[in-house]
């Protein structure tokens, strides 16, 4: 997913696994049981529950089924591919498009978009996905997730520092610069700067 989205969501598809813990405690109940009708009315009631519960998941969720439909093609594509081993780009075509691809990120932020992927990137650039990717990998020697973040980790250090985004919580601050959860954000800011987002703005601040 990091070589496709530039927002990893952690927590999306946890309930999967706690689906299968709840699932398999109400297997062991019941087979310990001994199949009892107590016990055998009280699984069933569990699993209605479940099934409503399973349902909800899928339907809040279903975004990630139906964006991520192009960027599985890629990986596919990547895969038959051999991650790029061959790749027809030339060395100064591979050069011009370091230079697109910063001219965009710098001059457009579509880092700002928390939904970027890596086909609606490449769309942008007028690139095959397959070709940034490679790009990214091969000459900025990053994932496209890390790519992404990079840049939304440098705009909220501006924001952090700016007197006009003073009223802005931390999650404010996240949100602006293209993250879609706190705990995202701040994870991204720690990799990149090794301190949290409120560190660096009371470091900063003390310091000016």
């Amino acid at each position: 997913m990091k070589d496709l989205t530039s927002t990893a969501r952690e927590n999306d598809l946890n309930w999967v696994r706690i689906m299968v813990i709840l699932l398999l405690i109400v297997i062991v109940f019941w087979t310990l049981s001994g199949f009892e009708k107590d016990w055998l009315n009280l699984t069933g009631y569990s699993l209605l529950i479940f099934s409503y519960w399973l349902g909800y998941h899928i339907i809040a969720q279903k975004g990630i089924y139906r964006s991520m439909l192009p960027e599985l093609e890629v990986a596919e594509l990547k895969q038959r591919e051999k991650r790029y081993k061959n790749s027809t780009l030339s060395v100064l075509e591979k050069a011009e498009m370091v230079e697109h691809v910063k001219h965009l990120m710098e001059i457009e932020k579509p880092y700002l978009n928390n939904e970027l992927t890596l086909t609606s990137l490449a769309d942008r650039l007028q690139m095959k996905p397959i070709h940034l990717s490679q790009v990214l990998n091969e000459e900025f020697k990053e994932n496209f997730y890390s790519f992404i973040n990079r840049y939304r980790v440098n705009e909220s250090k501006k924001m952090l520092l700016e007197p006009r985004y003073s009223h802005y919580n931390i999650l404010g601050i996240a949100l602006e610069s293209g993250f879609n959860s706190k705990t995202t954000f701040n994870k991204a800011f720690k990799e990149n700067t090794g301190i949290s987002p409120s560190e660096f703005q009371r470091t900063s601040t003390r310091a000016s």
